[in-house]
């Protein structure tokens, strides 16, 4: 079993209805829909979100009560952040990505991941074969000392749209997503939302939404 902490659009909020069309769209002009199925697989099994705290097991004796201690607590020190999206390319993928400096939800993850990362398991040796070879010696070093290497520094905001998709396909699903993506209001990040993998290779769940107390946007 897995926890991770995102954050997840409010229900019925514009950016949770974008990403609901999104994931049950099964045509897009240009691309054949079963690849279109492969190209959103992952985000599906993910959820519409944005990673705070990668996924991570629990160490023994940890609980998720002591999980949820910790993130309620940052959640009640945390202030609303009002975040503009625009669509963008990070690494080989296409995502919503910030349009203005991200560093108050930076310093949000840090926090995230600093606090629980007395919580976490160690990761596998089979993780670490499979992403080491593709890391630099900074993301090295934070794969090492919290599981993950897109934290602190190496952290960017983004929630993921598709899988790699070649030129062509990229350029169908921007022509889809471009003017959808225009008319979304800013993310308002107010609050920590816990999710679970309770099987390897099962869809993450949303276990619990934890709204922030001071409630004043930064």
């Amino acid at each position: 079993m897995r926890y991770a902490v995102y954050f997840c659009p409010a229900a019925g909020s514009g950016l949770d209805t974008f990403g609901r069309e999104w994931l049950s769209t099964e045509t897009v002009p240009g691309i054949a829909p079963e690849r279109l199925r492969a190209l959103t697989t992952h985000v599906r099994r993910y959820g519409w979100h944005a990673t705070l705290c990668a996924p991570f097991a629990l160490a023994e004796p940890a609980s998720y009560a002591d999980l949820r201690c910790i993130v309620a607590d940052i959640a009640q020190q945390a202030s609303v952040i009002e975040l503009p999206l625009h669509l963008d390319r990070l690494a080989a993928f296409l995502a919503l990505r910030p349009s203005v400096d991200e560093g108050d939800v930076k310093a949000l993850s840090e926090h995230c991941v600093r606090r629980l990362n007395a919580l976490r398991a160690p990761g596998t040796e089979a993780a670490w074969q499979r992403r080491a070879p593709h890391l630099d010696e900074t993301e090295l070093a934070l794969f090492r000392e919290y599981g993950y290497p897109y934290v602190l520094d190496r952290y960017r905001f983004h929630m993921t749209l598709s899988a790699p998709a070649s030129d062509v396909e990229e350029q169908a699903l921007r022509e889809w997503l471009s003017p959808r993506v225009a008319n979304l209001a800013s993310a308002r990040i107010d609050a920590l939302t816990i999710c679970c993998e309770k099987e390897p290779g099962q869809p993450f769940e949303q276990i619990e939404r934890m709204p922030f107390g001071a409630g004043k946007a930064a």
